[in-house]
């Protein structure tokens, strides 16, 4: 991709054009910025301590126990989620520009399930961003994507399995931003049938509104509602939601908060067997992160806008911030953390209870996996250029996707 006289120079460009990248948060992996992307297998950074630190030097992670091979599975335009219906074969993929479609046995139905392009301002970081199914309701759907005025829209469809009634379309969670990135996107449904929101801080550089450590807003946080309406609400708060009961003070805490401090938090999932929440977060100058929400801590502060990593950026630690599991630096290729599940399949069974994730900048597909006191990060030998997603299938098996318009399988 680069010439020059040598690989050191190659690795300093590509560093300086990531990180200009890097300011925009995630709109590398949403323009496709050709400087961020193609970093070769060999030039994956160093192994990495139980407490997620990269060393200073070294350019490898070191092999898991098996290397994951990736096997193309269709051709979607700008993919950036995979998810399944319970009971479901179909994969749905999510389109940026504005459509979720059926892909059965490799061939995808027509018409779409939805297609919503005349109502998305796919631009930049914006678009069709987040889709889920509600269990237990196989007749409603949900989305989030960004609306012509640059909104954050949260909303239930009707579903007959086939096509979206778009026509009964109802919102849940309509959010202005002052600004276009950071919108993350990411919906699920937890054990207890309550929906996770992840959206991110706003945009802009080193969020000058602090919306992320402001727990009465909306911005930079993981949300969770129960979508039945309440009283003048089109959805419910669940009472055993952190931030419900009254406070004393000034500031009033949105009860729909669940988790906060966080910057665009690209691709949150949530384990099916622990109930456990990862949340990667994209960072802004130099290291970005994995988070792990355990069930029962709802509540969490992650740090940012004060730290970003482990590392201090806009202020003092908060004194009730959590750690993150894992991070690391710009370094290598590598500039935009994307999450991202914990295995539950079966075709892999060395990598069952592992966090498999990837960057977007280097493509690499990597993992985490328990060790005493932390966890560590290998290589899973695998690389997929312009790398934006993962999704999980009913029975547990990973797909990723990517911006050039690729879905593909895992397996060993």
């Amino acid at each position: 991709m680069f010439e020059g006289p040598s690989q050191r120079d190659v690795r300093d460009v590509r560093n300086v054009r990531c990180a200009r990248c890097r300011r925009l948060g995630l709109a590398v992996a949403i323009v496709g910025l050709l400087a961020c992307t193609g970093v070769a297998n060999a030039e994956r950074p160093a192994p990495v301590a139980p407490n997620g630190r990269l060393p200073t030097t070294g350019t490898t992670l070191p092999p898991g126990p098996l290397q994951v091979r990736l096997s193309p599975i269709a051709t979607a335009e700008q993919p950036l989620a995979v998810v399944q219906r319970t009971g479901d074969d179909a994969l749905y993929v999510v389109e940026k520009p504005g459509r979720v479609r059926a892909l059965r046995n490799g061939v995808f139905a027509e018409p779409p399930v939805m297609d919503i392009r005349a109502r998305v301002d796919s631009d930049n970081e914006r678009g069709l961003l987040g889709l889920a199914f509600r269990p237990g309701h196989d007749d409603l759907l949900y989305v989030d994507y960004t609306d012509r005025r640059g909104h954050v829209i949260v909303s239930e469809i009707p579903f007959d399995g086939t096509t979206a009634a778009m026509q009964e379309e109802r919102t849940l969670l309509d959010i202005a931003k002052p600004f276009n990135e950071h919108n993350a996107g990411t919906l699920g449904f937890d054990g207890k049938g309550a929906l996770l929101i992840a959206i991110g801080d706003g945009g802009g550089s080193g969020d000058k509104f602090n919306n992320a450590q402001r727990t009465d807003v909306l911005l930079g946080k993981i949300l969770r509602i129960d979508p039945t309406p309440s009283g003048s609400l089109p959805y419910s708060i669940p009472s055993d939601n952190p931030f419900t009961k009254p406070t004393l003070g000034t500031v009033r805490p949105r009860g729909e908060v669940f988790a906060y401090g966080l910057r665009n938090p690209w691709r949150m999932s949530i384990d099916p067997t622990s109930g456990d929440v990862w949340i990667p977060d994209v960072g802004q100058d130099s290291f970005e992160e994995i988070n792990r929400l355990p069930a029962a801590r709802a509540g969490q502060n992650f740090g940012w806008r004060a730290r970003e990593g482990l590392q201090k950026f806009g202020g003092s630690r908060p004194r009730n911030s959590t750690d993150p599991v894992y991070d690391y630096p710009h370094k290598d290729g590598r500039c935009a953390v994307v999450g991202g599940a914990v295995y539950r399949g079966s075709a892999m069974p060395q990598l069952v209870g592992w966090y498999v994730f990837g960057d977007v900048c280097s493509g690499d597909i990597d993992a985490l996996r328990p060790v005493a006191g932390g966890w560590q990060a290998v290589s899973l030998g695998a690389h997929l250029s312009y790398l934006t997603a993962f999704g999980v299938g009913n029975n547990g098996e990973l797909y990723a996707t990517s911006l050039e318009g690729g879905v593909v399988r895992l397996g060993p």
